[in-house]
């Protein structure tokens, strides 16, 4: 069999430095491998390097390995076998880098939605149709669900009364629990119940004397004499005057009262007095010493109607 000289036609992808139709020739007994080395030696040097990645196919998708040994007449058919010259038409295309992938299930997730969305808007727009009776199904839909609502209401209202009576009975038994706590010292508090009665017991027995002392009238205001003490002279002649004139015999008690505080009133500004040393300077005349010592006579004189207006006041009160 004489040999064939078989015309290749290649079809390249745009950026690189061929034509986009290629054509050369190449005889029968030559390979495969003789077809990919002609194609690599027309690529410029820069592509040579990665010549690996590429892919080289017929025109019905078969690849054709650059290192197959086989001979390019197996690629003929019976019918160019016969012809003198014969055109194999090839393409050349570059392996692209693979992705996430996932993109067909993630559109049948989408398409299920749009369905289910679908059948809802579907259900809802079906709502304002009519039955044979007559009636909307969306009143109908209504109506079944107010029904189902009324019949299980009574149970949900039992339910949230016997959660409404637990919870405070916790409370209750939370609150005596603490109380008891507190009584037998247990707990954070520890807090001794006796103390506790005893100090109740206290008060009250305090509160009851305090009662008893001021309905017997046994008892002394120690902030009276102060207040009166704190007043002035003229204050104190008025309320004398007063004293005076409103005295009768009627008023033994009281006038014993007030003659006895009036005592102890005029024994404290002489005990404080007494105390206090005189100063005696020299160089002064003797008429002076005469006035200073007129002078201490005026206080002594009123020292006592000061104490005496105290005392009365206080059996006044």
């Amino acid at each position: 069999m004489p040999s064939q000289t078989i015309n290749f036609l290649l079809t390249s992808f745009p950026g690189l430095p061929l034509p986009p139709t290629l054509s050369f020739s190449l005889p029968s007994t030559a390979t495969i491998a003789d077809v990919a080395d002609n194609i690599s030696s027309r690529l410029p040097s820069s592509l040579r390097n990665v010549s690996s990645r590429l892919l080289l196919t017929t025109t019905d998708n078969k690849q054709l390995l650059p290192y197959s040994s086989n001979s390019i007449a197996s690629l003929l058919d019976h019918a160019q076998t016969l012809s003198q010259h014969t055109f194999i038409p090839l393409r050349l295309s570059a392996k692209l880098c693979g992705g996430k992938g996932g993109f067909g299930s993630q559109l049948r997730a989408a398409g299920g939605r749009m369905s289910s969305r679908r059948k809802g808007n579907q259900e809802e727009n079906n709502g304002s149709n009519r039955n044979l009776d007559g009636r909307r199904l969306r009143t109908v839909k209504e109506a079944k669900a107010l029904a189902e609502y009324l019949a299980l209401k009574p149970d949900m209202d039992k339910k949230a009364k016997e959660a409404r009576r637990k919870r405070w009975e916790a409370v209750v038994e939370a609150a005596e629990r603490r109380e008891a706590e507190i009584r037998n010292g247990e707990g954070k508090g520890k807090v001794d119940g006796a103390w506790m009665e005893d100090k109740e017991e206290v008060g009250e027995k305090a509160r009851e004397a305090v009662l008893r002392a001021m309905k017997e009238g046994n008892w002394k205001d120690n902030l009276a004499g102060a207040e009166v003490l704190g007043g002035s002279s003229t204050s104190v002649s008025n309320s004398s005057e007063d004293s005076g004139s409103s005295s009768s015999p009627s008023d033994g008690s009281d006038m014993e009262d007030i003659e006895q505080t009036s005592t102890i009133a005029i024994t404290r500004p002489k005990s404080v007095k007494s105390a206090a040393p005189v100063r005696r300077y020299f160089g002064f005349d003797e008429e002076d010493d005469e006035l200073t010592s007129d002078g201490d006579g005026d206080e002594d004189v009123d020292i006592p109607d000061e104490k005496e207006v105290e005392g009365k006041g206080k059996g006044r009160a």
